[in-house]
């Protein structure tokens, strides 16, 4: 499958990038910053592109800056390293994009999140992330596909940051197997996640025993300040 992707390797500049499933190498410039060995892998929510996530991430870096370098010049500020993925299909007429269609079946949602989940993982197997530490982040089905990549792929993912994600068929399942630390956020107002679901993920991924929860008063499917903030001091641990 074709991935469609924005990268920025350390260096704060910003390459667009389209590659076949089987690519090794991509335009990057994979100038090291030996500070920061963080890779973030993003996923957006349905409807949206590959900029939501990088605004998340953004935000994120500038509360870190905030805390340890408060008046460092923006410009010399570090910078994330990361790969957000549009998603695989585009809505015509509305704009923006998703992972899988939306009221799909279990197992073509499954099926769709491994096709993804496949060609990543290829692109990763590069000497260019070969001692990077991996992140997955991702808000709502790019939640889901995170968390669907960890079950495909246990012990390849350091983090992952699943920000109000999907999880609608998954009550059948008993537990995760696998090390990657896990933030899990939800609005407490959240409506487009039927509550049941919020439930089946904190169980599912709690099992694990890696997990850090979050619910926050009066969001709904959004992200909020304090999330950014969270998220922030999750990554610093």
């Amino acid at each position: 499958m074709q991935l469609r992707y924005i990268s920025q390797i350390n260096n704060n500049e910003i390459t667009n990038n389209q590659v076949t499933s089987n690519a090794a190498n991509t335009n990057a410039n994979a100038t090291a910053d030996v500070l920061d060995d963080r890779l973030f892998i993003m996923f957006h929510g349905y409807g949206n592109d590959e900029h939501e996530m990088i605004r998340i991430i953004d935000a994120v870096y500038k509360a870190e800056q905030q805390v340890s370098c408060p008046v460092t010049s923006p410009l010399l500020a570090p910078q994330p390293s990361y790969l957000s993925f549009h998603g695989t299909y585009d809505r015509p007429y509305m704009g923006g994009a998703y992972w899988y269609p939306d009221g799909c079946t279990v197992e073509k949602r499954r099926r769709a999140c491994e096709q993804v989940s496949n060609a990543v993982v290829s692109l990763l197997d590069s000497t260019m992330f070969t001692h990077r530490r991996k992140i997955l982040v991702g808000f709502s089905q790019g939640g889901y596909l995170a968390y669907r990549m960890i079950v495909d792929h246990p012990t390849m993912f350091d983090a992952a940051i699943l920000l109000s994600p999907s999880f609608k068929g998954e009550n059948h399942t008993t537990s995760l197997t696998s090390p990657t630390r896990i933030f899990l956020a939800y609005g407490a107002n959240d409506r487009t996640i039927p509550h049941d679901d919020q439930l089946t993920a904190r169980r599912v991924l709690n099992a694990a025993g890696h997990l850090e929860y979050h619910e926050y008063r009066g969001m709904a499917h959004v992200i909020c300040d304090q999330e950014i903030n969270d998220i922030h001091d999750f990554l610093s641990r």
